[in-house]
């Protein structure tokens, strides 16, 4: 494509834009509605995916070791768990710390087990960390391969179906996404249509004197291409202002989990909605003038 052919397509373009004005703006109305739907969605996606996250990062399981095995073997076993695949860190923890940790999660009740330091029934142990929660049950089934190693527990069944939900959720949030995305392509187009429609004649006069079909669509995907940039930040705008007043709202809330901050959400989204939003009108044009160009 020639340098002069190029600015002629992109200044046909900006000229529709400016004169159909009525279009113009049902069209960027349009993007920015579809792009609003689709991104509270994929904000929604990004924080249960952030908090799954947080949830996968505190997934651990412990690694019980035998009473009688002095700090010399402790030290071995442990690092036999260490050069397991998949684990990611591990931490000793004592009778006496295991003892204390006790004490703590009862609270006030504490007093119970004054008196145990004595005769501590507490077992000593290996706080173990995986690098991928997915890998918990094969780490736990190689840790209790080693001798010293009494128990191990993680609580699978809690574990399983936890990351079943997360699996789910992200297939989901995607596939609604996806059919998001379809559905703002069908109303762009229909929108993008109608200014397509008020200017047939032109379209069939070019025809007429011999205008190939890339000639004239082109100004019209760009056309298709400048509102949807511009429909993408204003939802992208609107979204930050929404987003923000929230986040804020949840967060003072919300104590276990916390919602992804404003700025990591619209630098996330930028990229993702300008280019959606482009392709969004892009393809709507595409489709809209196609069927005038093959009358």
């Amino acid at each position: 494509m020639k340098l002069n052919t190029a600015f002629y397509y992109i200044r046909e373009g900006f000229t529709n834009v400016k004169r159909n004005r009525a279009m113009t703006v049902a069209s960027i109305t349009s993007v920015t509605a579809a792009l609003l739907i689709l991104g509270l969605f994929l904000i929604i996606i990004l924080n249960v995916d952030s908090m799954a996250n947080q949830v996968e990062s505190q997934l651990e399981l412990k690694a019980f070791i035998n009473d009688s095995y002095d700090m010399s073997k402790v030290t071995k076993v442990g690092d036999e768990i260490k050069a397991i695949d998949g684990v990611k860190s591990i931490t000793f923890e004592s009778k006496k710390d295991a003892l204390n940790n006790f004490k703590k999660q009862l609270g006030d009740k504490s007093y119970l087990v004054n008196g145990l330091e004595n005769d501590n029934p507490m077992p000593q142990s290996f706080i173990v960390k995986v690098t991928d929660a997915n890998m918990m049950k094969q780490v736990a089934e190689e840790i209790k391969k080693i001798d010293g190693v009494t128990q191990v527990s993680y609580g699978q069944d809690v574990v399983d179906k936890l990351l079943g939900i997360i699996k789910i959720i992200r297939i989901v949030g995607l596939c609604v996404i996806l059919i998001l995305f379809i559905i703002s392509v069908v109303i762009i187009s229909n929108t993008i249509k109608l200014g397509v429609f008020a200017r047939r004649r032109e379209i069939n006069i070019m025809k007429y004197i011999g205008a190939t079909d890339w000639f004239i669509r082109w100004p019209f995907l760009v056309e298709g291409i400048v509102l949807g940039l511009v429909g993408s930040i204003l939802a992208i705008v609107i979204l930050g202002l929404i987003y923000g007043y929230a986040a804020d709202l949840v967060n003072n809330k919300l104590v276990i989990f916390t919602l992804l901050p404003v700025r990591n959400v619209l630098r996330q989204t930028l990229m993702y909605f300008l280019a959606i939003g482009s392709l969004i009108g892009a393809l709507g044009s595409g489709i809209s003038i196609k069927r005038f160009l093959n009358v």
